[in-house]
């Protein structure tokens, strides 16, 4: 599992996640997921297209990060999660708590 920081500014944080969100994946990435996304809760977008596999546990991470950012008066959204990914984020219902957009324009337009 790996994250890079896209963009890291005043007016927003945009990270992309790679790799499988399953227990091995998020043991490895939680810490520093934490780190860039609420540190300094901002509006944030979390770029989904390189991961493969996302499980229950994935899921919760990004919950309690979006929860987090939510209380601060900021939002995140998900953006452009690969089709498997997508499809279980649909039948978790994530996208009724977290906004999923497809293109980066629209995510942006999301954080507004």
């Amino acid at each position: 599992m790996r994250l890079k920081i896209i963009r890291a500014d005043d007016e927003i944080q945009h990270v992309a996640l790679s790799g499988r969100l399953d227990i091995q994946g998020v043991n490895e990435i939680q810490y520093e997921f934490q780190q860039a996304t609420t540190m300094v809760p901002k509006p944030t977008v979390v770029d989904l297209s390189k991961v493969t596999y996302i499980a229950s546990l994935g899921i919760g991470m990004l919950v309690s990060a979006a929860k987090f950012i939510e209380r601060s008066g900021a939002r995140m959204v998900l953006l452009s999660p690969s089709p498997l990914v997508g499809k279980t984020l649909e039948t978790s219902s994530l996208h009724q708590v977290i906004p999923i957009a497809h293109e980066e324009a629209a995510a942006l337009a999301l954080l507004r």
